[in-house]
């Protein structure tokens, strides 16, 4: 049976985070945290990932077993009965001699298999991230986000070049790094389709012999980057406050 303790006893023994995990097997932090609190029995796929990303064989992730122990009512045979004594033969007492050694008293549990523990090879502790806690760098991490301000689609290229660099290094840089870039990406796509449905609107006015909007492109311009500033500003503040659930989305 699976056994979430073996989990975060492998995680933390190869020094993984939370995010780390998520990074390295592609099974979403949320699923990994529900694992760990054992809401969740991971199955098929998920398994087999988070197995590959810990570097353990899949019998790893299942409870040990317990070991078994003599009951403590136990059968009367084993105990010996007080009969009228006979006479018994020299054969008998002979082969009856090596049964009395091997005689166990009944009733004392027998002595456990004492617990493996788990050794980490040299070679995989070798490859250990060392995770290092850099608030400084989850903010500017959220903040070049803003870059969109000099030019266009640097909200998605230097935030991923950040993250890209710093994900198995910082603490916390892997998931903040996802959630920024979907915000990035989601805002992105928001923002074509709100000029692609102001154009329609506007052939469809021409067309009706409407006047067009006059200035329609640039209100759309200055709500679409006031919403992703005041956004970024507002996250940025929840992300000194120590808080790293900052946005709705993530990739």
């Amino acid at each position: 049976m699976f056994s979430a303790a073996r989990i975060v006893t492998i995680r933390k023994s190869k020094g993984f985070s939370q995010e780390v995990l998520a990074e390295q097997s592609g099974v979403s932090l949320r699923t990994i945290q529900r694992v760990e609190q054992g809401d969740t029995v991971p199955r098929g796929h998920t398994l087999l990932a988070l197995a590959a990303a810990l570097q353990v064989p899949l019998e790893e992730l299942h409870a040990a077993p317990i070991p078994a122990t003599a009951p403590a009512d136990a059968p009367a045979a084993s105990l010996p009965v007080a009969s009228a004594p006979r006479q018994s033969l020299p054969e008998e007492r002979t082969e009856a001699a090596p049964a009395n050694l091997a005689t166990i008293p009944a009733g004392l549990p027998a002595t456990p298999a004492p617990a493996t523990a788990t050794v980490v090879p040299p070679a995989a502790a070798a490859r250990m991230p060392i995770l290092r806690a850099d608030p400084e760098f989850l903010q500017l991490l959220n903040l070049s986000a803003l870059s969109f301000l000099v030019l266009p689609l640097l909200n998605l290229v230097v935030p991923f070049v950040l993250w890209r660099k710093n994900r198995h290094t910082i603490a916390h840089a892997a998931e903040v790094g996802r959630r920024v870039l979907g915000f990035q990406v989601l805002w992105q796509v928001g923002c074509f389709f709100a000029y692609v449905l102001l154009a329609v609107g506007q052939v469809v006015a021409v067309q009706f012999q409407y006047a067009p909007i006059k200035g329609g492109f640039l209100l759309v311009m200055v709500a679409t980057y006031l919403l992703n500033v005041l956004t970024v500003a507002y996250y940025a503040r929840r992300l000194r406050q120590g808080r790293l659930d900052i946005y709705p989305v993530r990739l």
